[in-house]
């Protein structure tokens, strides 16, 4: 089963309308696409009756609870408990590479490629996996973000994120499914407008190769689907024992004029594994909460971090981070992301100094509303 925990019916709409690039700027969403969503396994209820029995095989989670106007809600992190004290998870993560040959599209006499094998160095380099310097200290990104939700916890307590690259998958589009256009930079981005070739890709990964204990993330090198950047889900066995955990992201460079909202490289690795981090298994439910950059409407009741901030301005949402790799400097680009004290609704915040976000700290200066607007 692939299953994506994000509702996707509030968006659906407003995603038609992004079908291809020619039709105007794309701004795609952070969902699965709907026809994707085939939740025919086990139920919301018995992954947390699994998982809290410590019968389900899948990532090392903790679970800790939390009450909003005397409703009991409870949220399930990867890692370890940091009030237990001092620890180091470390999830081993596979990111493979997909090499996307568009068949119809003819660049020199040849169909375009655009293939990801190159960018593994840059992904394996960026803040996702290198420690960087954030307000929390030298830390790869989600184990900094951790932090600063935890600002008590024990400096020697992480969770980090060990890559390997798999070897290339080559995937070829049928006519008419991916859509081309070409930006200022002479750089091409390809549109999946019909991503059902796709679908046997990542479940042939998932059914025969992968494991629970393993993190799966795969990579497309300036191409997505015309509804999402990237999506995190999970691939649950029959029998409700297992949990394979996964995602896809786009890295994108050089076609940022072609988006309302720039996206460029690790932006969407940001907000997936951050979403991953904190609903590998769509266990981390709160009151429903309303898009703080859309007037209040009501979207999920699911902790998604990054889709609580992903409708912010360019100059809110978008946070340049710098690695020093061999003594030299390069910026990568984060999507900043809404902390566990927002879905909480605590005020003040306990996460560092008082903040709701992270890591541009203004993005989010109270707590999500009590309410939202249908």
């Amino acid at each position: 089963m692939i299953k994506n925990h994000a509702v996707l019916a509030t968006l659906l709409g407003a995603l038609c309308a992004t079908a291809t690039a020619q039709a105007g700027k794309l701004h795609p969403g952070y969902q699965a696409p709907a026809e994707w969503d085939i939740h025919t396994g086990p139920t919301h209820d018995a992954l947390a009756r699994a998982q809290a029995a410590g019968t389900l095989q899948t990532l090392p989670s903790w679970t800790q609870g939390f009450t909003i106007q005397g409703q009991n809600y409870s949220y399930t992190l990867l890692g370890s408990d940091p009030a237990a004290g001092a620890a180091t998870t470390v999830i081993p993560t596979v990111l493979i590479p997909i090499r996307l040959t568009v068949s119809d599209y003819i660049v020199n006499g040849q169909p375009l490629v655009l293939d990801a094998t190159r960018q593994m160095p840059d992904i394996v380099n960026s803040p996702i996996f290198t420690p960087a310097k954030f307000s929390t200290g030298t830390l790869q990104f989600a184990d900094a973000m951790l932090h600063a939700e935890f600002p008590t916890a024990p400096k020697n307590w992480h969770l980090t994120f060990s890559p390997s690259v798999a070897p290339t998958i080559d995937v070829t589009s049928p006519a008419g499914a991916v859509s081309v256009s070409q930006s200022k930079s002479g750089q091409y981005l390809g549109v999946i407008n019909d991503g059902s070739f796709m679908n046997p890709v990542f479940n042939e990964v998932l059914k025969k190769t992968a494991s629970p204990n393993t993190y799966y993330v795969f990579v497309t090198y300036n191409s997505l689907f015309a509804q999402a950047f990237g999506f995190h889900s999970d691939y649950v066995n029959k029998a409700g024992t297992s949990a394979i955990v996964w995602a896809y992201n786009s890295w994108l460079v050089g076609v940022n004029d072609l988006f309302t909202l720039p996206s460029p490289n690790a932006d969407t690795f940001a907000h997936e594994t951050a979403e991953t981090v904190h609903d590998a298994l769509g266990l981390s439910l709160t009151l429903k909460w309303g898009d703080w950059f859309g007037n209040n409407v009501c979207f999920q009741r699911y902790i998604e971090t990054g889709d609580a901030v992903e409708d912010a301005p360019a100059k809110v949402q978008n946070y340049h981070q710098p690695v020093t790799i061999n003594g030299r400097q390069k910026i990568y680009t984060l999507q900043t992301e809404a902390l566990l004290p927002w879905f909480e609704r605590q005020y003040p915040s306990t996460a560092i100094k008082g903040t709701y976000s992270f890591p541009g700290a203004t993005a989010l200066l109270g707590p999500a509303p009590f309410t939202c607007t249908k």
